[in-house]
């Protein structure tokens, strides 16, 4: 069996080859990350359709309205559990009251 490390060390003998760090391909990604981002929110600047204040104002109204019908579905289903919970709390009564 041979090892990995004498394959490796043969080939690179045989085949002109030269390893590469992790240096080598982080530092272009970094850069090309960098640009894609910097490139990303000068587009977005430039396209907006508000100023940054009013956009802000309707992030914050259209939170305030989802968190409301949250709520409400919240209360909703409490509700229903609630007199779920009572029409099975009563039967479980009525039958035990029965066995008894």
């Amino acid at each position: 069996m041979i090892k990995t490390k004498y394959f490796l060390n043969t080939l690179t003998d045989i085949f002109p080859f030269q390893r590469k760090s992790s240096i080598d391909w982080i530092v272009p990604a970094s850069i090309g990350l960098g640009l894609g981002v910097a490139a990303g929110i000068g587009l977005g600047v430039l396209v907006a359709p508000n100023r940054g204040d009013v956009t802000r104002q309707k992030l914050a109204d259209g939170a305030t309205k989802v968190k409301e019908r949250a709520l409400q579905a919240a209360q909703r289903v409490s509700e229903k559990a609630g007199v779920s919970n009572n029409h099975v709390a009563g039967a479980l009564g009525r039958d035990a009251g029965g066995i008894s």
